[in-house]
C-alpha cells in the first residue's frame, strides 16, 4: 500500500511539473493566438486563483509568463469589450484593460504598482476608476506599456 501511495504522488508530481513546463514553452505563434483571447473574456473569476469561471481567463493565465510580452503590447488596444468584472464598472472598457488586469495577475505586482505616485494615491480612495481616468488620457496607455516592458525586462535579466 505505502508503494501504492508513493507511486501516485510521484505519478500527480510529474503531472504537475509537465503541465506547468508546458504552459511555459508555447510557441510565439500560440502566445500570441492565446493573446488575441483576451477580448474572449466574460467574466474575471472573484478570487485571482479561482479557476473554471471562464476558459479564456483560465488560458492565459495558465499560459503564464509564456504571454507577458503579447499582453504588454496589448495595453495600447482600445478595442471595446464588455466589462467582465463583477460588479460591472463600466460598458467601455478596452481590451487593453483586461490585458493589464491579466498582467497584474500573472507578475503577481500590485495593481498600481507601476502607474505614477498621484495615480496610486488616487487609487486609495477611488480604486480602479483612478487606473481608468490615467490611463483615458492622452499618451498614457503609451507610457504604461513602456514601464511595463522596461520593468518586465529588468525582471528577466534578474
Amino acid at each position: 500500500m505505502t508503494k501504492f501511495i508513493t507511486l501516485l504522488i510521484l505519478f500527480f508530481g510529474l503531472c504537475a511539473v509537465n503541465t506547468f513546463s508546458q504552459s511555459q514553452n508555447l510557441s510565439f505563434r500560440d502566445a500570441k493566438a492565446l493573446c488575441n483571447r483576451v477580448s474572449e473574456i466574460k467574466e474575471f473569476p472573484r478570487g485571482w486563483g479561482e479557476k473554471g469561471v471562464d476558459p479564456a481567463w483560465d488560458a492565459l493565465v495558465d499560459a503564464g509568463e509564456a504571454v507577458v510580452p503579447c499582453l504588454i503590447d496589448k495595453i495600447t488596444d482600445t478595442t471595446v469589450m464588455p466589462d467582465p468584472r463583477c460588479p460591472r464598472f463600466t460598458d467601455e472598457l478596452k481590451v487593453g484593460d483586461t490585458a493589464y488586469f491579466i498582467l497584474v495577475n500573472i507578475l503577481k505586482i500590485g495593481f498600481v504598482e507601476l502607474l505614477p505616485i498621484d495615480v496610486q494615491e488616487k487609487y486609495k480612495s477611488e480604486g480602479a476608476y483612478a487606473y481608468h481616468e490615467y490611463v483615458e488620457r492622452k499618451g498614457k496607455r503609451k507610457e504604461l506599456q513602456s514601464k511595463l516592458r522596461e520593468w518586465y525586462r529588468k525582471k528577466q535579466s534578474a
